[in-house]
């Protein structure tokens, strides 16, 4: 019998990244000029060259890029319809079975800023500290898996003007739990220190490792664990501000080797269902949130895949963060295919695949499914009197 293999192709790459935006953002034809498949593939050809879409429509494609800019538009729909749809895609891409279903994960929730230049009433941005010449942003939150070689992102919205860092744990938490994935623990940056951040995860359940920050310059509650020693475990208690709920967390206070101050790391749960002291639920905690880097990493590799714009449009905008992300999730997915055929452990890079590279890829088989003419004709022949060199 004949041994079966597989082969990973520019074709694979295209039909994998195709299938699972049609079948996600479900577009139909725009008028008789631009099908919902040439939709797709005009989408993913701006993410793959980080064009925009007057560039790629121009030069790649028969229709004009009005024609374009009024379909893309005309099937966007609305901002929570459009962050379900891209939900969706990241998790068919993922491909999770019912043993990933059953096993509790550990998440990653951060916030991830995109500079904006425009106009400061443009709906959908907000301010923050200022940042690569300005002030204003146009934010967007993820939840990642921080499993090796699975580090697929699972949760994604776009952050509006006003929306507290609790909401948005809320709100990535119900998107990764409403698609059947369970989570066992969170890891946050220290801009999630909120005393409401704390009590939804204590509501859930959940394990969590959360940096608490400063409150001020004077002596309060949430000051006085920052004098204590490295490796000191204490309890810390607040009230919040708006509500004036109580809130009550471990801690740990942790000094690296060539850092002035210490950090104050607030935890729970980890390695509760074993009999392990609190010390070591403590290290296994800050261990934890360190591996949260990872989405860091996922968002300087988004940007390889982010199309170029100047819209004000916020779903135009989501979209193209979205697209992104799904093709990071493409490449996740073939490298660990690659890296189980190939037997690597999980700290091994795969090198036969990178991420710019399946990009090219991508690039190279929609533009060999839309031909242009590569003809200019002129009306005389100044050209071809002269010898070309």
């Amino acid at each position: 019998m004949r041994r079966g293999y597989s082969t990973i192709t520019p074709a694979v790459i295209h039909a994998l990244a195709r299938r699972t935006l049609a079948r996600a953002l479900d577009w139909p034809d725009y008028k008789p000029s631009i099908t919902g498949t040439q939709l797709v593939d005009l989408v993913l050809r701006i993410a793959s060259t980080t064009r925009t879409l007057f560039a790629v429509a121009t030069r790649y494609f028969h229709f004009s890029h009005e024609t374009a800019r009024q379909a893309v538009r005309a099937n966007l729909g609305s901002r929570d319809q459009l962050t379900a749809r891209l939900v969706d895609a990241l998790h068919q891409v993922a491909t999770f079975t019912r043993r990933d279903r059953r096993r509790r994960w550990t998440c990653a929730i951060d916030v991830h800023y995109v500079p904006f230049y425009g106009d400061r009433s443009t709906p959908g941005i907000i301010g923050g500290p200022k940042k690569a010449g300005t002030s204003f942003f146009h934010a967007y939150a993820t939840c990642v898996l921080i499993h090796k070689r699975r580090r697929y992102t699972v949760g994604l919205m776009s952050v509006a003007k006003g929306t507290k860092p609790h909401q948005q744990v809320s709100i990535l938490l119900d998107q990764v739990a409403a698609r059947g994935l369970q989570v066992r623990g969170v890891v946050l940056d220290a801009g999630f220190d909120s005393g409401e951040t704390l009590l939804l995860l204590q509501q859930r359940d959940l394990y969590y490792a959360v940096p608490i920050r400063k409150k001020g310059k004077g002596t309060n509650r949430r000051n006085e664990c920052d004098a204590q020693p490295s490796g000191t475990i204490a309890t810390m208690g607040w009230v919040t501000e708006k509500s004036r709920r109580a809130v009550s967390t471990r801690v740990l206070v942790w000094r690296r080797p060539g850092e002035s101050h210490a950090r104050v790391y607030a935890f729970s749960g980890w390695g509760k269902g074993t009999a392990v002291s609190e010390a070591t639920r403590a290290w296994l905690g800050r261990r934890r949130y360190r591996e949260r880097f990872g989405i860091e990493t996922s968002y300087r590799q988004k940007n390889q895949a982010r199309g170029w714009t100047t819209s004000t449009n916020p779903e135009y905008r989501l979209l193209l963060e979205g697209v992104a992300l799904v093709l990071r999730q493409v490449w996740v997915c073939l490298a660990l295919q690659i890296a189980r055929a190939r037997k690597r452990n999980p700290s091994a890079w795969v090198r036969e695949l990178p991420l710019v590279e399946m990009l090219d890829w991508l690039t190279l088989r929609i533009r060999s499914r839309y031909p242009r003419t590569r003809c200019i004709t002129l009306t005389h022949n100044t050209l071809t009197r002269t010898a070309t060199p």
